[in-house]
Order: C-alpha cells, then structure tokens, then sequence
C-alpha cells in the first residue's frame, strides 16, 4: 500500500481518521508526524492543520485477508487451519485439516477458485498488483511435480508429431514451470491464452526464419 496523509485538528484525530479509513487498528500503521497542527492566537489566528503522512503495515493485509477467508470457510463443514502471510506483493495461504481433499476439487477447481476470489478481495484492499497463492495440504507441491512430469510429456509430443498441444486451464506457478521446462527444449517454443482461471498453456513447434540470399547484379 503507498503512503498516504491525512489531515486534521491534531494528530490524534488524524490518526483516528487514517483508521476509520480503512478499518484498521492502530498498530496496523505506521505513522509520520509531518506537522503537528497548532491552535494558533485565541484559537483564530494561526491554526494549522495536523498532517500525517500514513502506510498500512503487512500485518493489515493478512488480518484483512484472514477474515475474509474466514467468512468463506465457515461455509464448510469441516474444521480448516490456514496461515496467512504476506511476503512483499505475494499473499500466501496455507490451509489444512480434515476432509481437506474437499477443499481442493476436481482437478483443483476448487481451490483454483478460492483462490480467484481471494485474489479478488486482495486487490480491493490494494493500489498495487497483489498475488495470491492458496496451497491446500500441500497440494501445490504434488501439482508442481504433476506439471513437470506434463510439460515434458506434451514437449516430447510435439516435437515427435509436429502438432501444436493446448493443455487443459492451469495455476499460475504451474504454468511458469510448464514455460521453463519447454524453453529446455531445442526448437519449441510456449505462450498462455485465456482468462483466469482457465487461462492455459500452448507449446508448438518453433517457426524458422527463411534465409533470404541476394546477389549483386555486376
């Protein structure tokens, strides 16, 4: 979040404003006195504003975050932990406890989508780009192995046929390892298409440049 002032009759209440703002507490934020504010002559003469200049802390985000999650959890019937942190513009979530499979979906799409919502509420709390990563039961670490073990498949695929493979909608760390591992390969070549969260990976054959020779008419 970028800094931003307030101002008011003194700091104290400029503080308080800085906090209704955005529901936050008061050690949520990090707060510099830039003019203290002064009453002036008889209460006429002279007054100035208090000014403070304001940042919300990493802390606001992941209780705000938290409780949102929280609010969509309670839905579930079974108990769920989760640990929310945020590591410069990356919200990590992770979450587990009973029945978790439940949480993930098939083929991930429930998780994929709990995750397209938080990035959603994220990006309101926001004026930066954030990411948000979910990993259920380490769920993501048994994907990263799936996508590997997929990339190299469809690469050998279509270097063997020649023929270009879309594969099916995946997250967005899934497809920056599908990427990396087709770049390995001599001769092919990947880019995404589509909206989150379908937004998936196309791996084809790399088009060669034509030499073109010209001769010098003597």
């Amino acid at each position: 979040m970028k800094p931003f002032e307030v101002t008011a009759e003194n700091v104290e209440a400029a503080i308080r404003e800085a906090q209704t703002r955005f529901d936050a507490y008061e050690d949520e934020l990090d707060i510099t006195v830039i003019e203290k504010g002064s009453r002036g002559f008889l209460g006429i003469f002279g007054v100035r504003e208090a000014v403070v200049n304001c940042k919300l802390k990493p802390q606001y985000v992941e209780r705000k975050a938290g409780s949102f999650l929280k609010r969509l959890l309670d839905e579930f019937d079974s108990e769920v932990f989760f640990q929310v942190s945020l590591r410069g513009k990356t919200i990590k979530i992770s979450l587990d406890g009973s029945n978790i499979s439940r949480l993930i979906g098939k083929h991930g799409k429930t998780v994929g989508a709990l995750q397209h919502i938080l990035a959603i509420y994220a990006n309101r709390l926001s004026d930066v780009r954030m990411n948000v990563i979910v990993d259920v039961g380490n769920y993501k670490n048994e994907r990263r192995h799936l996508a590997e073990d997929v990339a190299h498949k469809a690469a050998k695929s279509v270097l063997k046929k020649g023929t270009r493979i879309s594969l099916d909608p995946m997250f967005a760390f899934e497809r920056r390892i599908v990427h990396e591992i087709v770049s390995k390969y001599k001769g092919l070549k990947s880019f995404s298409v589509g909206l989150e969260p379908y937004r998936r990976v196309v791996i084809e054959l790399e088009k060669k440049r034509s030499r073109v020779t010209t001769q010098r008419k003597g």
